[in-house]
């Protein structure tokens, strides 16, 4: 992955290029950054917690700690992710290029968009993180500790306004990168697909593209998961569980519906051809023809096309994009199943 060049991307990418550790380090250093960043702003609009994070928190059991370490954990995995799922996808392109029409200077120019990622997208993925991380604090509701939300412009209301922009920042941008992702590939699909009926291999890149896309996103509801044993309230985070598992099974589908269209196209345009001379070899050998061609081989053919799928993915392909879903739901079923035992254990 290291040979994936990245140079013209983003620079929350670019610095993972340019700091010679693996992505899993570099997530961990990201989430550990993050955590000192709450830490420090909290000792500035909110000692309280500032103080509980830094001195209180290693030696007393406090759900506030597991908390922001899974909101650190989160920040750290959406930036690692994002530049995963960026190589990745770079590097399903660039094996897709003997399945693609185009020439080489078309396939270069798709190829830097990809790698370049159009900033306006992101720009409004940031705005809408701001908005969304403003407002989100507001609400009476999200603050299980108390009865009614502080007022707008105290400490507390500064620091929950800024943790929430932070993380919104990562998760929406992250989402962005990898529908812009999939809408580049399914505009590769839908121009340059070159089909070959008995060798859908080639395109196999494009469900690759849409694995790793859903296993980014469901990696993430994972990880929210963990906040679960610790969150009293939990009710919020679980309609972004319900959003981002339908997300993931709509960017699994964006590039795969155009090609699936083209595979079907090119399937009934064959079977059409094939059906014509099988006619046609049939009429001349009833008109006694003497060059009329055996019709074995063109009925064992023609078995082959209606036998080839339309979708160009395999079983255990659906098979892992099911354990994928399913690992992200089971994941909250079995943090509500753990809170609940916790919670008896410990008699609360």
């Amino acid at each position: 992955m290291a040979s994936v060049d990245l140079s013209s991307s983003p620079w929350l990418i670019r610095v993972f290029d340019r700091v010679p550790l693996p992505l899993p380090a570099m997530g961990m250093s990201i989430a550990l950054a993050y955590f000192l960043f709450t830490t420090l702003l909290a000792l500035v609009l909110w000692p309280w917690l500032g103080e509980q994070l830094l001195y209180r928190g290693w030696q007393s059991f406090s759900v506030t700690i597991p908390i922001y370490v899974g909101k650190a954990l989160m920040v750290g995995y959406l930036a690692a992710a994002a530049c995963f799922g960026l190589r990745g996808a770079v590097r399903d392109f660039q094996s897709l290029r003997p399945a693609l029409s185009c020439d080489d200077i078309e396939f270069d120019h798709w190829l830097t968009r990809l790698r370049h990622v159009p900033r306006v997208p992101l720009h409004v993925a940031t705005a809408l993180a701001v908005w969304a991380g403003f407002f989100g604090a507001l609400p009476d509701g999200n603050w299980t500790f108390m009865e009614q939300a502080p007022p707008l412009g105290s400490g507390l209301m500064s620091f929950a306004q800024i943790d929430q922009i932070v993380v919104k920042f990562f998760l929406f941008r992250t989402v962005a990168m990898e529908l812009i992702s999939a809408f580049l590939f399914a505009d590769v699909a839908r121009r340059f697909a070159r089909i070959e009926l008995l060798d859908l291999e080639q395109v196999a890149p494009f469900s690759r593209r849409s694995l790793r896309a859903v296993l980014v996103l469901v990696l993430y509801i994972v990880i929210m998961s963990l906040q679960a044993l610790f969150e009293p309230n939990p009710g919020g985070a679980i309609g972004t569980v319900i959003w981002m598992s339908l997300l993931a099974v709509a960017v699994f589908l964006i590039p795969l519906i155009p090609l699936q269209r083209r595979i079907d196209a090119a399937k009934q345009g064959e079977l059409t051809r094939i059906r014509a001379d099988i006619r046609r070899e049939n009429e001349a050998r009833i008109a006694g023809a003497e060059d009329w061609v055996p019709l074995t081989g063109l009925i064992v053919y023609k078995k082959e096309i209606e036998q080839v799928s339309t979708w160009a993915f395999n079983t255990p392909t659906v098979l892992r994009l099911g354990f994928y879903v399913s690992l992200g739901i089971g994941s909250w079923v079995g943090a509500a199943v753990v809170e609940r035992w916790l919670g008896t254990l410990l008699g609360s």
